[in-house]
């Protein structure tokens, strides 16, 4: 335990460090002794925003030798930082500078043209447009961006779409327990949503609109979800069983896989770390057994093997009616 938890900060550290170092050095700027020299400030604060990433960069590698355009993209994201982050007296001191401003534009400029150069090769290949964006930016950002634009996109555009089911494929919902329950939270969030904006603004208004802000994003969210467990059953394809939560789970089971349906479980096997839960807020109906581990990869967290599926399906008899004629004999 303890050196997962030393592996983890050790992991966290060429992260949290560089942001504390330009969080400071960015406070630095607003100071008065910032103000009265703003030209020794202007350079401390590049220095530190510039050498802060680039040491992350060269931490984050652990035994490799960073990549140079991993460098040059530090190199620019420093360059952005630093024309935007410091205090107005400070900016002013970076922007009567013609050679910082020239290394800046420079490095941005070219890893652009370097990062752009890759997303359409990989385009060109084959490669989806998550997998083309992983290779130029951090993938757990990418898989975070990725995510929240399908989530907008549900809670906008999802009103119109029919569920997502392949030709030749049974589905079988999950959704008309569940949606009732999330849209009665979701009333009960916009209620808070609404008294609290009332109060913060009697107080501070720019604080009550960035909680109102915060808000309808959190409620948006809750629509996404909400459109995609009904947009996304669980399926019985050709393949195998397709056992969908919304966005959040897509795995598929082969049928050779499944030992057979457990006619009992308890709480344990439920929350197993080895059991796939795909009931939400909710016992599942039904358990699977599987006599070999598959991994899943959900859209947030570590992926895992499992060697048991729980599942609530709003009609559980024909589900497992269903999966019966499909598994081997």
């Amino acid at each position: 335990m303890e050196r997962q938890l030393s592996a983890r900060l050790t992991g966290l550290a060429p992260i949290v460090l560089p942001i504390l170092a330009i969080a400071l050095a960015r406070a630095m700027t607003h100071t008065d002794w910032a103000a009265a020299n703003a030209v020794l400030a202007a350079l401390l604060f590049a220095w530190i925003v510039a050498d802060s990433l680039l040491l992350a960069t060269i931490a984050k590698a652990e035994k490799r030798r960073p990549g140079a355009r991993a460098m040059l993209g530090a190199a620019a994201l420093a360059s952005i930082i630093i024309l935007a982050g410091a205090a107005e007296p400070v900016r002013a001191a970076i922007l009567s500078m013609p050679p910082l401003l020239a290394a800046a534009a420079l490095a941005v400029t070219l890893f652009a043209i370097w990062s752009g150069t890759v997303v359409v090769r990989a385009l060109a290949a084959g490669a989806s447009r998550e997998e083309a964006a992983a290779l130029v930016f951090p993938p757990g950002l990418v898989r975070f961006m990725s995510a929240e634009a399908r989530i907008m996109r549900l809670a906008l555009l999802g009103w119109r779409c029919g569920p997502d089911i392949p030709q030749g494929a049974e589905a079988f919902d999950y959704h008309r327990f569940l949606l009732p329950m999330i849209y009665v939270f979701l009333a009960l969030q916009a209620i808070e949503l609404a008294v609290m904006h009332f109060l913060l603004m009697q107080w501070n208004a720019t604080v009550a609109w960035i909680w109102f802000g915060l808000g309808i994003a959190s409620g948006l969210w809750i629509i996404g979800l909400a459109q995609g467990f009904r947009l996304h059953p669980v399926l019985l394809t050709d393949e195998g069983l397709r056992v969908r939560s919304g966005i959040m789970v897509d795995v598929l089971v082969p049928y050779v896989a499944i030992a057979g349906v457990m006619p009992s479980f308890d709480a344990a096997q439920v929350k197993a770390k080895d059991t796939l839960n795909h009931a939400v807020l909710s016992w599942p109906n039904a358990m699977l057994k599987l006599d070999r581990a598959i991994i899943v990869r959900p859209l947030i967290g570590a992926e895992r093997e499992i060697v048991r599926v729980a599942l609530r399906i709003d009609d559980s008899a024909a589900f497992l009616a269903a999966l019966e004629k499909r598994l081997p004999a």
